[in-house]
């Protein structure tokens, strides 16, 4: 697979463009190409109210090459699309990637540009005419010339979306935020018992009896308590 990248003041030949740390690294690493631009609300002071984020150029423009494969039906075009995801180096400043993985889809021919949030420190508060302000730690974001971020080129999966009556019954149901983590309901012990029953009338009725998948459902009630 190749991905071009648009020649301009900053990418003038191969040494420039994005690289791997290591040979086995996943990510190719970005460089960016202007300082820190703060997007904010300030005092009078210079001091910020807060701010929404922080935004840095990379000049860097590119398009995924379509990969080809070969099947039954033929060749068919591949589409890939580019992560940025932070680089291990952010745990060191007061920055999280705002989106915390930026999606480059593969139509997009426009500048990356990357965006951080600025996590407050204690020691970047002072407070000014009874309000709390606070300024930027400049030893603790990146500057012009940092590699602020990495790429990774994934495959895109086209999907198709269908609507049904009803889904397939699961052990955790419904269970949404740490119920993985929690003791089953009375309820839900009575949903396994049903499919336990369910199966075992079906496997009554297969010959030879399939007594496995039924099997499986007990011990894990018991399991359970």
């Amino acid at each position: 697979m190749k991905i071009q990248i648009l020649k301009n003041e900053s990418y003038q030949s191969v040494d420039n463009l994005p690289k791997k740390g290591t040979d086995r690294a996943t990510g190719y690493d970005v460089i960016t190409t202007s300082e820190p631009e703060i997007v904010g609300v300030t005092n009078d002071l210079g001091s910020y109210k807060h701010i929404d984020y922080i935004q840095y150029k990379t000049n860097l423009k590119l398009a995924v090459l379509k990969d080809k494969i070969f099947s039954n039906s033929g060749y068919n075009d591949i589409d890939h699309d580019v992560l940025a995801f932070p680089r291990s180096s952010v745990s060191k400043y007061n920055l999280v990637l705002a989106n915390c993985i930026g999606l480059i889809d593969a139509d997009y021919r426009g500048e990356v540009m990357i965006r951080f949030k600025y996590i407050f420190q204690p020691e970047d508060l002072i407070i000014i005419s009874n309000q709390i302000v606070g300024n930027v730690n400049e030893d603790k974001i990146y500057k012009k010339g940092d590699k602020i971020c990495q790429l990774k080129v994934t495959k895109v999966e086209n999907v198709e979306f269908v609507l049904v009556d009803e889904l397939d019954i699961t052990n955790r149901g419904e269970g949404g935020f740490g119920s993985t983590n929690t003791k089953p309901t009375e309820y839900s012990k009575q949903q396994m018992r049903n499919i336990a029953d369910l199966y075992e009338k079906i496997s009554s009725n297969v010959s030879p009896p399939s007594k496995k998948y039924v099997d499986s459902i007990k011990e894990r009630e018991r399991q359970l308590g």
